[in-house]
């Protein structure tokens, strides 16, 4: 087991994103993933919001800047949680801190399911190497983090009418 790393401080921060779907002609739903080739990352497009920028908005923005699609915001799907740690120099915002003091961050990511509406992946910002249409089945197993392939499964459900916002 590594070594536990400890902070005397901790921030919140929170971002916002979605899911992208579309049924192909062969019928099969594929979802638009983003991949950065040098740390084999694929994920779904989210990030943080600009200055007062609502949830829902920032979604929109962000989703729409990363995969270079054209897209309409649906209901909300889900939260997720996780920590990171950083300098206190490497954070965004103002922290009364020393630049070399250890900070962990405690984020929550807003997930909302999107209508796709038209767009090209090539148009995608240079924050990702690569957008891309894949199928659902196959970007579950390829998504990085586990916990964005269980809001895949909940857009899917949503996206296919087995659940709602109150699930």
């Amino acid at each position: 087991m590594g070594r536990q790393r400890t902070t005397d401080h901790s921030i919140d921060r929170w971002s916002a994103g979605g899911v992208v779907l579309r049924t192909e002609n062969d019928g099969r739903l594929s979802v638009a993933l983003c991949h950065r080739r040098a740390e084999s990352l694929w994920a779904l497009p989210k990030g943080t919001p600009e200055q007062g920028e609502s949830v829902a908005d920032t979604a929109l923005r962000e989703v729409t800047e990363e995969t270079g699609l054209q897209v309409e915001i649906g209901p909300p799907i889900d939260d997720t949680y996780y920590s990171f740690f950083r300098s206190a120099g490497e954070t965004i915002g103002e922290l009364r801190f020393e630049d070399d003091t250890t900070v962990r961050i405690d984020k929550t990511v807003h997930w909302y399911l999107m209508k796709y509406l038209g767009g090209d992946t090539s148009n995608h910002d240079r924050e990702y190497d690569d957008v891309a249409w894949i199928d659902t089945q196959e970007a579950s197993h390829r998504l990085t983090h586990r916990n964005e392939a269980r809001v895949l499964e909940k857009a899917v459900a949503f996206y296919e009418g087995r659940a709602t916002s109150d699930d």
